[in-house]
């Protein structure tokens, strides 16, 4: 994967760009040449220092730890969002799946339909590592991202792409986040429906076709819309199915 991933930073080959709904805005890693006559070699230190700043926002040392990464389609080697956290869930693999209310641009129906309408970052192998099968990939690992909270304003680096396997699209891995301020949500979040069990975190319902905890595996529970669901292993990854 990491293979992969370098080659498609430095050439046109390498993995098929997927097409999310609407067209990415390219990010900015500098500020824009203001001289219209700048010399060549001025153009030549800028293209340096471009692509010198984004091999420090993304780098590539987490990219041989992603797990089942042929389920990921690159989209943008390297790009820096900016965003709200709206929710955060540790994973079984390990993984920090973290919802940012970002620019509708950088999302797609899948991430409308499963995520809240917002973009997921994936923060690989921070928590315990509880999946049999992930443990290989996450070893040597540091737990040194940001962990950031609900309601946190953040600017984060990292690869963009789609996840085949679930339609929606990611920055994964996340290779850096900062915490550039904290305040409450622009939107009350509304108290889970009577009868809803088990919730998430932040205590809002589950619906079919989320993640759900591998400790809640085989537990039946009730969506937010009343449906019945049960916690089932499904293409490698246990989600909520009615």
């Amino acid at each position: 994967m990491a293979a992969a991933l370098a080659a498609a930073g430095c050439s046109s080959a390498g993995p098929p760009a997927a097409q999310p709904t609407a067209q990415p805005a390219t990010a900015s890693f500098a500020a824009p040449d203001q001289a219209g006559s700048a010399s060549p070699a001025h153009h030549r230190r800028h293209h340096h220092q471009l692509a010198g700043a984004r091999r420090s926002a993304c780098g590539t040392a987490l990219w041989r730890h992603i797990y089942h990464p042929d389920r990921l389609r690159l989209v943008r080697r390297c790009m820096i969002v900016r965003g709200t956290v709206t929710e955060l869930r540790w994973e079984p693999d390990g993984d920090l799946h973290i919802l940012l209310a970002t620019r509708p641009g950088l999302v797609n129906a899948a991430n409308d339909q499963y995520e809240h309408g917002d973009l997921v970052l994936e923060e690989i192998c921070q928590g315990s590592v509880t999946q049999a099968d992930a443990v290989a990939a996450c070893r040597g690992v540091p737990h040194d991202l940001t962990v950031p909270s609900v309601g946190d304003r953040v600017m984060v680096s990292g690869s963009y792409v789609l996840d085949a396997d679930h339609g929606w699209m990611e920055i994964h891995p996340v290779t850096n986040l900062t915490i550039t301020g904290s305040a409450p949500l622009p939107y009350s979040t509304p108290p889970a429906p009577a009868g809803c069990h088990p919730t998430t975190s932040s205590g809002n319902c589950y619906e079919p076709g989320e993640f759900c905890p591998h400790a809640d595996a085989g537990v039946t529970g009730v969506a937010g819309d009343g449906k019945t669901i049960t916690c089932e292993l499904v293409g490698g990854y246990y989600r909520w199915e009615d």
